[in-house]
């Protein structure tokens, strides 16, 4: 738990360090974001038994873990594992976010707005070695088909993100996306 909690720690460091040298820019996001794959290179740190997904009778299909969480709500990171069957709506983060393969693998689709909605504009497929990196506005839907552990990372903790927006085909409207809750926590708190 020492080690892990060491090399989350340094790793935030120097996202810190990243932000505050290239700022919110696609450079510094994508920096974060190569940031992390180093971090989630270090494999025997996460073992997948610390993060086990839900089981088949409960109610949601992932969990968050928090591995790190400034302690004004900024430079949060979590790691998200799922059982499958995850799809989340076209949305945006309203704070720059990086996801990063680990185990498994989580399908992006990233979209633009236009008068009629949304448009599909690239996708990408996260996996081990792998990730994305987005800008505050950028969308992007999550689908995840079977079992996959991933690294997610936030320039604000996600209890505070309660102004992202996703789309509602349905209607053909913007959506106010509450904020998640019920994060499980994963840090060594006598380390923070």
């Amino acid at each position: 738990m020492q080690a892990r909690t060491d090399a989350v720690h340094a790793a935030m460091d120097d996202i810190r360090q990243i932000e505050a040298d290239l700022g919110v820019t696609r450079e510094g996001v994508q920096a974060i974001r190569d940031r992390l794959v180093e971090l989630s290179s270090h494999r025997d740190l996460f073992p997948l038994e610390d993060f086990p997904k839900p089981g088949p009778d409960e109610k949601t299909t992932s969990f968050m873990y928090r591995l790190a969480q400034d302690g004004d709500d900024r430079f949060a990171l979590y790691a998200q594992s799922s059982r499958g069957q995850v799809e989340t709506p076209v949305h945006n983060h309203t704070t720059w976010a990086v996801v990063v393969g680990f185990d498994g693998q989580e399908h992006n689709r990233f979209f633009e707005r236009t008068d009629e909605g949304v448009n599909q504009i690239d996708d990408h497929m996260v996996q081990a070695g792998t990730g994305v990196a987005m800008l505050p506005d950028d969308l992007h839907s999550i689908h995840i088909d079977g079992p996959a552990l991933n690294f997610h990372c936030y320039g604000l903790a996600l209890e505070r993100l309660d102004e992202r927006e996703y789309y509602n085909p349905k209607e053909d409207n913007w959506k106010i996306f509450s904020s998640i809750s019920g994060i499980r926590e994963a840090r060594d708190l006598q380390s923070c």
